[in-house]
C-alpha cells in the first residue's frame, strides 16, 4: 500500500465493518446498476440530449455520464429477487440505523424505521447526524450556498464520504498497513489523494516457468 499517494477506494465509509465483512476483499456500499434496454433489445447509448449534471458541494457542475457510453439504470426487484449478496439497488446504509447498528435503539426507533420505510438518506442520518448543506442554481443561473450552521451536528460521515487507504508522501508508517481506513468527502480532492492501477493474486505471478535466455 505504498506509494506518492493514498488510493481512494470504492467503499462507503463506516467505522466498523469487519464484523459483517471479513472477506479478503470485501466492497461495502455498493450501488448496483444495469445497462439501460430499450424496447428494440439493444442497449441505450447516452447522447448529448441525455446528459445529466451534478452540482458538487463546492459548485462544480459535472456530467454524471458522457456521450458514447451505455446507459446505466437502477437494479430493480426482478434483478434481486432471491439475491444473497444485495436486495436493493442502493445498498449504502446496509446495517445503518437497524436494531443491530444502532447504540441508541429503543422500541420507538424500531417502530419508526420499520413503519415509515425510511430513505437512505433518513436512515443515514439516523446513524452519523452529518452537516446539510444545499448547493444549486437558482434561476438566473446564480450558485446558492447555504451552509448548515448548526451546533447539533455530531458527525462529518454520510452517504458520500469514501474510504481512502495506504501511505502517502505525507503519512507516516502507520498508514501502510493495508487494514487502516480513513475518510473523505468523494467530491474533494488533495494533493495526497490519488489512484493506482492494483490487483489481487494468489500464488506465483506467472503460470509459466521462467525459462533459461542465452
Amino acid at each position: 500500500m505504498a506509494g506518492n499517494v493514498a488510493e481512494w477506494v470504492a467503499d462507503v465509509y463506516r467505522p466498523i465493518v469487519d464484523d459483517e465483512f471479513n472477506d479478503f476483499n470485501y466492497y461495502r456500499g455498493n450501488v448496483y446498476t444495469k445497462n439501460a434496454i430499450s424496447e428494440d433489445g439493444t442497449v441505450t447509448i447516452v447522447t448529448t440530449d441525455d446528459i445529466v449534471y451534478d452540482t458538487l458541494p463546492n459548485g462544480k457542475v459535472i456530467a454524471r455520464d458522457l456521450p458514447g457510453e451505455i446507459a446505466q439504470v437502477a437494479v430493480n426487484e426482478n434483478e434481486t429477487y432471491l439475491r444473497t449478496n444485495f436486495d436493493r439497488s442502493d445498498n449504502r446504509n446496509f446495517r445503518d440505523g437497524d436494531k443491530q447498528s444502532s447504540r441508541g435503539y429503543s422500541e420507538s426507533f424500531d417502530d419508526e424505521v420499520d413503519g415509515n420505510n425510511p430513505t437512505n438518506a433518513s436512515l443515514t442520518r439516523k446513524m452519523y447526524n452529518s452537516p446539510n448543506h444545499s448547493v444549486e442554481y437558482d434561476s438566473t443561473g446564480t450558485l446558492v450556498r447555504e451552509w448548515d450552521k448548526s451546533n447539533r451536528r455530531t458527525s462529518l460521515i454520510n452517504d458520500e464520504t469514501r474510504v481512502y487507504k495506504g501511505g502517502s508522501w505525507k503519512d507516516r508508517e502507520y498508514w501502510l498497513d493495508p487494514a487502516q481506513r480513513r475518510y473523505f468527502p468523494q467530491s474533494m480532492a488533495t494533493d495526497y489523494i490519488g489512484f493506482r492501477c492494483a490487483m489481487s493474486r494468489v500464488g506465483s505471478k506467472s503460470q509459466n516457468k521462467n525459462k533459461t535466455k542465452n
